[in-house]
């Protein structure tokens, strides 16, 4: 019954909207007004973030059919692709991998729409650039420069921005001051604060302990120091000081008490790039150290808990052309030092992850365009029970395309992906062991990809199917107690469906997304917390329509989540959704000197939890995740001077 109300309500839906479709293409290699797609990468960039007057990371994937972010608050939310969380892909921000895992109650992922200017979303099959252990796949953030900012002619500049958000009565200010400090050398300073009330649901209730108060920043400096040679440093911070439930990701209950949490993170990278006149030498050295950290406490004076955990790595990548191919390889290098501690105690673990890689890309015929490559990895940890573990493997991959004629393509990609021995979650170290027979993980992952591309219109069909053996969980062995150990295998299979039709400032198009991810044969749940979880199927409609004479956009996205009744035994269904988002962006002077932004997300002001928040305790119907927020009206203007 329920399935066949879904089939009405998706029929009605897209009947309804048939006449003002539009889709920001997330499958295919294409640029689309919401998001597109470039050699088998997901791709976000600035100016759909500002449109989207972005806040948090569901607002960045918002429009990403085979990605769910649950949570609802920011500082709890996780970042699910094709159903694995982001604690199985690898996350980097500027080329600094964010290792480690706090809390499973937090979100890992720290990182504030304000600073980007680009983000790239490798689901699935990759290729050996991706990184050490990219079970899942790989995010890479980008922040922006100067040269993002200044005009051709300009040495010196500053951009101002302001909004409002109706639903927590919040609101957002960020300064972005840069130049031409020489002839050779720009720099970037952003600073930017948020602050809110309140989350109000789409009951209109306030969700206690859940006010915004964040504060960010950014410095970056860019110096070519020859033709061929340039350095660049970046700092970024981000802090949330405030009040919030013990465990963020549940609503205030008897048991989840409210503490003073601070949670902070500190990147900082610096790289070097030598692009020789000689084909056999580009290359390309990156340093990073990046810190992230939690800290409860009740009172000023007594810290209930905290954890940490700080990386250091180093990747020297070179690319050279040889005929046809184009061969890039190098190694690269990471420490994570994960600590948990209270006002008496401090419990440390150290991991050490060693790679060598190489990639080719090459033409073989006009037709056919090949990608293989293979990395070398190698894993330590040393825990605190004294336990040394030790794993190396091969990871490789291929990745084909055939063009059958002008319009028809088919893309095939099959990646494997090695994980030792990491620190996992950091709160938990000293409290729950490593099983001294823990296995790494091991990933394969194929898909393939149907395409058709004649001028404005687009489509596309993809399928995918991912295994991941010795999957790593909290456990309970009848000798050693509640351990981490390998829990067997999981099989995530599914499927992906797009069409679109751009005009010259007309925009329409729809996706679909369906995914299944089973652990053992049994459906993932909300529980399964540092694995993954499961949705419901997501059909996304979007459109963009551009006024020339007066410079103003208007865009439209709905997103419609299928109710999910496949689900682990005892646990209850999932309901479905429906959100609607509109987006106004207009120029008024017609250039880019002063930009507003009117953005009304849930238009309907619709009461639901998205898919990847854990919604329900063991007692049936008993609702303790957060729920999204309702109805909000943002406001937003931004000027250069």
């Amino acid at each position: 019954m329920l399935k066949h109300q879904f089939k009405l309500s998706l029929l009605a839906f897209a009947v309804a909207q048939s006449s003002h479709l539009a889709w920001a293409e997330n499958e295919i290699e294409v640029v689309e007004v919401e998001g597109h797609r470039v050699n088998g990468v997901n791709v976000v960039d600035f100016e759909e973030l500002q449109k989207k007057q972005a806040n948090d990371l569901e607002d960045i994937f918002r429009d990403q059919p085979g990605i769910s972010v649950g949570g609802s608050l920011g500082v709890a939310q996780k970042i699910y692709v094709r159903g694995l969380e982001d604690t199985n892909l690898n996350i980097t921000i500027d080329g600094a991998n964010q290792a480690g895992y706090l809390f499973h109650h937090q979100g890992r992922v720290s990182v504030d729409p304000e600073l980007l200017k680009r983000v790239e979303i490798k689901a699935g099959a990759g290729t050996a650039l991706d990184g050490p252990g990219a079970l899942g796949g790989a995010i890479q953030f980008e922040t922006k420069d100067a040269e993002d900012l200044l005009d051709a002619n300009e040495n010196f500049g500053s951009l101002f921005k302001t909004g409002y958000n109706s639903n927590n009565r919040g609101y957002r200010v960020s300064a972005n001051l840069y130049g031409r400090l020489t002839e050779n050398t720009s720099g970037l300073l952003v600073l930017g604060q948020t602050k809110g009330e309140e989350i109000r649901d789409g009951h209109g209730d306030e969700i206690p302990n859940t006010d915004a108060e964040q504060n960010i920043g950014l410095l970056k400096l860019t110096s070519r120091i020859t033709e061929n040679q340039t350095l660049r440093l970046s700092y970024d911070t981000r802090d949330d000081n405030a009040v919030r439930n013990l465990r963020a990701n549940f609503i205030d209950f008897n048991g989840n008490t409210a503490t003073n949490q601070t949670s902070e993170r500190e990147t900082t990278t610096f790289s070097y790039s030598f692009n020789s006149p000689s084909d056999l030498v580009d290359l390309k050295v990156t340093a990073y150290q990046s810190e992230t950290e939690i800290t409860n406490r009740e009172s000023a004076a007594n810290i209930d808990f905290g954890a940490t955990v700080e990386s250091y790595g180093l990747d020297i990548r070179n690319t050279s052309l040889l005929g046809s191919h184009r061969l890039v390889y190098g190694m690269d290098f990471r420490e994570d030092e994960g600590a948990s501690f209270d006002a008496i105690e401090r419990f440390e673990e150290t991991a050490d992850v060693y790679g060598v890689y190489v990639q080719d890309f090459f033409a073989l015929t006009d037709k056919l365009s090949l990608s293989f490559g293979s990395r070398f990895d190698h894993y330590e940890l040393d825990d605190e029970d004294d336990q040394h573990f030790s794993d190396s493997g091969i990871s490789s991959n291929i990745n084909a395309e055939y063009a059958f004629t002008s319009h028809w393509s088919l893309r095939a990609g099959y990646s494997e992906a090695l994980r030792g021995q990491s620190v996992k979650e950091a709160v938990l170290i000293g409290s729950r062991a490593y099983s001294p027979d823990l296995k790494s993980q091991e990933a394969d992952n194929a898909e393939l990809v149907l395409s058709y591309n004649n001028g404005g219109f687009k489509a596309s069909a993809e399928v995918y199917r991912s295994e991941i053996n010795n999957v790593v969980d909290t456990v309970a062995d009848p000798n050693l107690g509640t351990v981490l150990d390998n829990a067997g295998n999981l099989v995530t299979r599914g499927y992906n469906v797009s069409v679109s039709q751009n005009w010259s400032r007309f925009t329409t198009g729809f996706s679909y997304s369906h995914v299944d991810p089973e652990l053992n044969g049994e459906p993932l749940g909300d529980s399964d917390t540092g694995i993954g979880t499961s949705y419901g199927d997501v059909l996304s409609v979007n459109m963009a329509y551009h006024f020339e004479k007066t410079n103003l956009e208007l865009g439209w996205n709905g997103r419609l989540v299928r109710s999910l009744d496949k689900v682990p035994d005892g646990s209850p269904k999932k309901p479905g959704y429906n959100t609607q988002d509109i987006y106004l962006e207009w120029s008024p002077t017609g250039k880019d000197t002063m930009t507003v932004n009117l953005t009304i997300n849930n238009l309907f002001d619709q009461y639901y939890l998205d898919h990847g928040t854990f919604g329900f305790s063991g007692r049936v119907g008993e609702i303790i995740g957060v729920a999204e927020p309702g109805r909000d009206v943002r406001l937003g203007l931004s000027w250069k001077i």
